[in-house]
């Protein structure tokens, strides 16, 4: 063995080998420093066999599920285009995509979900002349747990399966997907599955009969999440900053006129990302972009009467805190929309829905209505869910619709679409040890004695040829030790081969 030495430079006289020069100093032996462990990264996470296994298990019971519906498998690389995903939901997702430069020079994403890349497929490689196409799929996705936001000290990482149908208009489209994203939650074994089931689209049907301009509704529905937490302070503000209120309170002034402007911009930028599907980089034409930013900023904020921002305002704040059961919760929204003066019709759509889905097999009392439920609306049009474990709310998953997100993906026209996923972590977490067990049904095969090994070995053999999980002790030990290794491995029965080929069985 070699022992590290250290070379220290003094006044010890040291021949070197050969006839070189003489050389002073000595040999010092040194502690062998140990490489350090490298870890896995903190936000992400190892699965184990018995974690694998219920995954897959849970990720092949939505694949039947879908098949069964009609929907085609669809697998998509594991990284895409960037611009893909900030197309879809804007900056919202940008400070949690695991992004960077690939060697072709290519700005890269680890995918952080399948709709987008499924609409990528769909325009890249089949096309729209015949609809409705409805496709499945399940794998893992990577998202950024951004330091300061709700994702805070969630996993990096995590298993999702869902479905997306295209071309499926509402809101029979709406009943098809929620009924079968429901179903699956049954079969996945969550107790007391429900939707929660919220709708963009009304918000912009009613924001529209104040006769505002689609920039100043975009900012208003971006608001509904801070509104339903009660904090309409914020919102009021944002608007200030934006000149779409008044500042009659004279808060702000003139220094801050600046941060105004910049507020204004924004806006702008994510008026054109939602409906365009981009926003302007560069220059264009003889003007440059900081130039058609600034006089978009400020022909929006000369176009609204503040009055009627005003009034919307109240109307959002008052509506997105109504939740509750389906008859209830419509009966009072409705309620909100005829105390502001305005048409009640909007929310035919969401009794549409509701109709549906129940058509589909999900029980009325499952269903949760939820006005102020915004789960991510950069990009939808409609309907919007959340699947949840009834007895504790937690969220399973969720979707919608976004029928406006194909054209900005380079679709030459809209198309009515909408999907859903599950969360498949969260889903087994929900079904409990009872329900996707590894290995339910197993045998382990112990050698009942020295010598019978053989034996057990080809009694293993025959079970797995009648399609029976056969796990094989490799020697002899007590029968307590076997009973635990079985129940580590989630088996159910063990059966002791003795050399004769004699057979005991023991139940667990």
């Amino acid at each position: 063995m070699r022992v590290p030495i250290r070379w220290i430079p003094g006044p010890n006289y040291l021949r070197t080998p050969g006839s070189g020069p003489a050389v002073f100093g000595r040999v010092e032996r040194m502690t062998l420093i140990q490489p350090r462990t490298v870890g896995k990264l903190p936000m992400l996470r190892d699965l184990d066999s018995q974690a694998w296994v219920k995954l897959q298990a849970a990720a092949e019971t939505c694949r039947r599920l879908f098949a069964l519906r009609g929907y085609s498998r669809i697998d998509t690389p594991l990284l895409e285009d960037t611009d893909l995903f900030l197309r879809k939901s804007g900056g919202e997702l940008a400070s949690r995509l695991y992004s960077f430069t690939d060697p072709g020079g290519y700005a890269v994403s680890i995918r952080p979900e399948f709709t987008a890349p499924v609409i990528r497929h769909v325009l890249e490689h089949v096309g729209l002349d015949v609809l409705p196409l409805r496709f499945e799929y399940s794998g893992p996705v990577f998202r950024y747990p951004s330091p300061g936001t709700p994702a805070e000290g969630e996993p990096g990482v995590f298993m999702q399966a869902g479905a997306e149908l295209i071309g499926g208009p509402s809101p029979r489209g709406d009943g098809e997907i929620i009924g079968m994203a429901w179903a699956g939650l049954r079969e996945l074994g969550a107790a007391r599955p429900g939707i929660v089931l919220g709708h963009v689209g009304l918000m912009w049907d009613l924001l529209r009969l104040f006769g505002l301009s689609d920039r100043a509704r975009l900012f208003l529905v971006n608001g509904v999440g801070d509104l339903a937490r009660g904090d309409q302070a914020s919102v009021r503000n944002r608007a200030i900053d934006l000149g779409l209120l008044a500042d009659v309170a004279g808060v702000k002034g003139q220094a801050d006129r600046s941060d105004a402007d910049r507020a204004s911009a924004d806006l702008v930028q994510s008026v054109l990302r939602h409906g365009l599907g981009a926003s302007f980089t560069g220059a264009t034409g003889v003007r440059t972009t900081q130039e058609i930013v600034a006089r978009l900023a400020q022909k929006m904020r000369a176009s609204d009467d503040p009055k009627s921002v005003e009034a919307a305002l109240d109307l959002l704040a008052t509506l997105s805190v109504v939740k509750g059961p389906v008859g209830a919760a419509t009966k009072e929204g409705r309620a909100v929309a005829r105390a502001a003066g305005q048409d009640e019709t909007p929310f035919d759509a969401v009794d549409g829905i509701i109709d549906a889905a129940v058509g589909e097999g999900v029980p009325e009392d499952a269903i949760t209505v939820d006005f102020g439920l915004a789960r991510g609306i950069a990009y939808y049009t409609g309907a919007v869910f959340e699947l949840v474990r009834g007895d504790q709310g937690a969220s399973l998953g969720g979707g919608g619709r976004y029928d406006g997100l194909l054209r900005a993906l380079g679709a030459d026209r809209d198309v009515p679409a909408l999907g859903f996923a599950y969360n498949l972590d969260a889903v087994v977490d929900a079904a409990g040890s009872a329900a996707l067990t590894t290995n339910e049904g197993a045998v382990v095969v112990a050698p009942a004695s020295a010598g019978a090994e053989g034996a057990a070995r080809e009694r293993a053999t025959v079970l797995r040829s009648e399609a029976v999980i056969a796990i094989v002790e490799l020697s002899p030990r007590s029968r307590d030790d076997v009973r635990a290794y079985a129940r580590s491995v989630g088996a159910t029965e063990i059966e002791y081969v003795g050399a004769d080929d004699a057979i005991e069985s023991e139940n667990l």
